[in-house]
C-alpha cells in the first residue's frame, strides 16, 4: 500500500493510545491492541483481515508433539483456502500480539515456537507486537533466531515516515502475492 495509507494508520494508533493512557484506562487487554492499533496497522499494509484466505486470527497447526500454542495472526499471499486448510501451504506472516506495555522480550521463545516447531516457516516475516513497539524477524537471514531480528520499530516515539517505509517495505500485502 502507499506509504501515506500505513502513516495514517500509525498516526490513528498514536491518537488511540494516547488518548487512553490519558483517559487513565488500565484494563487495556491484547484484545484492545488488535482491533484498536494491529487491526488497522495490518489492513493499511493492504491484508484483509476479514478475509480467512488472506488472515487467520489464532492460527495454529501441530506438527510432530509439539503443542505450542496459537499464533494471534497467520497472513497468507498466496489465498488458497484449501492449500491453507490442508496445512500443505505456510503463512507469510505470523504475528503474535501483546497488550500495550507488555515487555515483548519476555515472549520472543513463544514466537520463536511458532515460527519453528509448529509451523516450519522457512521464508516470510514472522512480527512480535505490543501495538506500540513492532519486533520484526526476517526469516531468510542466515542464523539462529535472534539474529534474524530487524531493528525494533517504535510506532509511539519513532519517527512517522520512517516507521510506515520500514512496516511497508517488511509487510506489503503485494510482497507476498
Amino acid at each position: 500500500m502507499s506509504i501515506s495509507t500505513v502513516a495514517g494508520a500509525i498516526r490513528h494508533a498514536r491518537k488511540v493510545i494516547t488518548e487512553w493512557t490519558e483517559a487513565g484506562f488500565t484494563y487495556w487487554r491484547e484484545e484492545h491492541t488488535r482491533y484498536a492499533v494491529i487491526d488497522p496497522v495490518i489492513t493499511a499494509l493492504g491484508w484483509d483481515t476479514s478475509d480467512p484466505r488472506e488472515c487467520h486470527p489464532e492460527y495454529w497447526r501441530f506438527r510432530g508433539d509439539e503443542a505450542a500454542g496459537r499464533a494471534d495472526y497467520a497472513l497468507f499471499g498466496t489465498p488458497d483456502l484449501d492449500a491453507i486448510g490442508n496445512g500443505t501451504t505456510e503463512p507469510d506472516v505470523i504475528i503474535e500480539a501483546k497488550s500495550l506495555n507488555v515487555v515483548l522480550e519476555a515472549h520472543v521463545e513463544q514466537l520463536r515456537r511458532y515460527v519453528g516447531a509448529v509451523l516450519r516457516m522457512h521464508k516470510g516475516v514472522a512480527v512480535l507486537t505490543n501495538g506500540g513497539e513492532w519486533w520484526l524477524y526476517d526469516l531468510e537471514r542466515r542464523g539462529g533466531f535472534p539474529g534474524k531480528r530487524l531493528d525494533p520499530i517504535n510506532l509511539l516515539e519513532g519517527n512517522l515516515g520512517e516507521s510506515a517505509r520500514t512496516l511497508n517495505e517488511w509487510l506489503d500485502r503485494r510482497k507476498f502475492g
